[in-house]
């Protein structure tokens, strides 16, 4: 399975995916050219910044992408 079938693939069985995610299951570092390239194969995927706030009480912001319609 490509890199990017299995982004898509797990974008259709959770809500979304991050950086994290993607290194953590699949080792794909560069999760945004993924992305990248299943919008370019006709796929809607949406991009949503969260802010989370760590431990040490700094805050750090990442992107969730979610699959809006698949092709």
């Amino acid at each position: 399975m490509t890199q990017n079938e299995q982004v898509l693939d797990y974008l259709k069985k959770h809500k979304g995916i991050t950086s994290i995610e993607a290194i953590n299951n699949f080792g794909i570092t560069r999760l945004s050219a993924r992305i990248a390239d299943l919008r370019r194969d006709g796929h809607i995927i949406g991009a949503e910044s969260v802010t989370y706030k760590k431990t040490d009480g700094k805050k750090t912001t990442f992107v969730r992408y979610s699959l809006l319609e698949a092709k």
